[in-house]
């Protein structure tokens, strides 16, 4: 067969295409904010809650400073960050075009990336490789006794350590 069968796209509805814009913003944030904030525009970004409250880093660990390497295009530097800054980069880029692309022409578009990065088991892969990128990292920390250290000096470490548990056991 020389030539492929025209694939049918259905169209967006108001409602989709009102979902496709809000996951093109939310994608654009961490992108628009890498380049910002090099640009000496100071941005108040929250910070890791689990880091505030426990001393311990959280996966996304590095991932900020990742993305504004990459922004400086220093890819070695933003690898050093975080190894998976520059994957999670480009994939925020690809679904960036492609949610553009389907805005545009009001159509869900299915492209061969887009059923990888839905597919569950491909999300549990990233994710288990993920985890265990951290774990090293968390490991390396643990070597040094800095994790140690910032987990016994945080803050519920400490509000556990000062509670009047006597308050409690009366009861």
């Amino acid at each position: 067969m020389l030539f492929k069968k025209p694939t049918k796209f259905k169209h967006l509805s108001a409602q989709e295409r009102t979902a496709k814009i809000i996951q093109l913003l939310i994608l654009l944030i961490p992108i628009l904010v890498s380049y910002v904030i090099n640009f000496g525009l100071k941005i108040p970004l929250p910070g890791c809650p689990l880091l505030s409250y426990l001393g311990i880093p959280c996966p996304g660990w590095g991932l900020t400073r990742s993305f504004q390497a990459i922004a400086r295009v220093n890819i070695s530097k933003a690898i050093n960050f975080h190894l998976f800054g520059p994957v999670l980069f480009i994939i925020f880029l690809t679904l960036v075009f492609h949610l553009i692309q389907e805005i545009i022409r009001n159509k869900d578009l299915s492209n061969t990336y887009i059923k990888i990065i839905k597919n569950s088991n491909y999300q549990i892969l990233f994710l288990l490789v993920l985890f265990s990128y951290h774990g090293t990292r968390l490991q390396s920390l643990g070597q040094t006794g800095e994790l140690g250290q910032s987990f016994l000096n945080s803050p519920i470490i400490q509000w556990i350590s000062t509670a009047n548990w006597s308050v409690l056991m009366d009861n």
